[in-house]
């Protein structure tokens, strides 16, 4: 897969995926609500300067997630990646069940953008090219 690193965090690495025109961020470890806003803002930031649709969200290596952090995502970072031009993502689990239960709750609040969970990291790339 050919892609271009973005910026490199201790918990999230941000990609451009050339063959597929989309950002991959990939986060690791245990997501505080410190952590979940930085990358937050480093993600919009992307989407506006790669003029990207589509991103891939994989939460697979995550082994916690800060419970607030969700609500903040829905109501700043996600309206202000699609206002950046964002129109789709692709969200994979973390098998950490804290984890899962924070990213429903954050898609569960998502209007735009159209936002689907998926478990298989295969199944979630399919519908993001679909899209």
């Amino acid at each position: 897969m050919p892609l271009r690193i973005l910026q490199e965090l201790p918990y999230l690495d941000i990609h451009y995926d050339y063959r597929n025109e989309w950002i991959y961020a990939e986060w690791r470890g245990d997501i505080t609500f410190e952590r979940a806003k930085e990358g937050g803002e480093a993600l919009v930031s992307f989407v506006e300067s790669e003029g990207c649709t589509k991103l891939l969200n994989d939460n697979a290596l995550v082994t916690d997630m800060w419970l607030e952090a969700p609500e903040w995502q829905a109501m700043n970072i996600f309206p202000r990646l699609h206002a950046a031009g964002l129109l789709y993502i692709a969200w994979v689990y973390s098998p950490n069940l804290y984890s899962r239960f924070s990213a429903d709750r954050a898609i569960d609040a998502i209007v735009q953008p159209v936002t689907l969970p998926f478990e298989d990291m295969t199944i979630a790339k399919g519908w993001l090219r679909v899209v």
